[in-house]
């Protein structure tokens, strides 16, 4: 695996002339209910990352990620930490154009957190149109999202929720706490047709106003069994993307 962060400079020069694609694994730092630590999001897309770094070999080098995503709407919880979208913006194109210095010019971002996507698919745009670098962006809920909502009970669901809980329980198994997983709060009124998973109304929602617990979904019914069912899917079609978007010409 050709991981750059564990590289020396020859090494990283041979990796890097060699490959096809960059890998940037992407997360956030912020609450995830009573049962789920603060870097959930990012351990996932971590491993997520790893797997496919593995599996794609001598195509891929894999970079050091970022922690840190659009965690405002957490702010209401004590310990999120958080970036402006510019910030994340500016990391999302210096890095990518740095990669593009001495490597590949098609970067995947692997991401663990659902509101950094607009950050990445903004700069995606930008670095397409003035440098010719091409991001793809790929997240396991988005990539499995069939499997989620066929699979998850819950009304609202999408943080700290069964899926998550489960998907945690595979990729990351330290993140879960097993023994602080309890009964659900009740969730929080929301305006028509604005509530997650699936909102028919783009409206900016603070977790602490959707959720006492900052939880959406019911992590009882969480199990490695659902988890491994959903990383099954994400994960084949994320490899079966990623290996035909390393053969594209840029």
């Amino acid at each position: 695996m050709n991981e750059i962060a564990r590289m020396v400079t020859d090494e990283a020069a041979t990796a890097m002339a060699g490959a096809r694609i960059a890998l940037l694994p992407i997360g956030s730092t912020e609450q995830h209910g009573h049962h789920l630590t603060y870097d959930t999001d990012y351990a996932i897309a971590v491993a997520f990352a790893r797997r496919l770094a593995e599996d794609l070999g001598q195509t891929a080098v894999l970079c050091p990620g970022l922690p840190y995503g659009l965690s405002e709407h957490h702010l209401g919880f004590p310990g999120t930490l958080t970036l402006r979208p510019e910030t994340l913006l500016g990391f999302l194109r210096d890095v990518a154009e740095s990669i593009a210095q001495s490597g590949p010019r098609r970067i995947v971002v692997v991401n663990g957190h659902g509101g950094n996507v607009d950050a990445v698919r903004l700069a995606a745009r930008g670095l397409r149109r003035d440098h010719g670098i091409v991001m793809a962006h790929l997240m396991w809920a988005g990539l499995a999202a069939d499997v989620i909502a066929r699979e998850v009970g819950s009304e609202r669901y999408g943080h700290a929720c069964e899926a998550e809980t489960s998907v945690g329980m595979v990729l990351a198994p330290e993140v879960v706490r097993h023994d602080r997983i309890g009964e659900p709060g009740r969730p929080l009124p929301v305006p028509p047709h604005a509530a997650p998973p699936a909102p028919r109304v783009d409206l900016a929602l603070q977790y602490h106003l959707l959720s006492g617990s900052g939880a959406l979904g019911d992590a009882r019914h969480a199990s490695a069994e659902l988890g491994k069912a959903i990383v099954a899917v994400a994960y084949s079609r994320a490899l079966e993307f990623a290996k035909a978007f390393a053969d594209e010409e840029v």
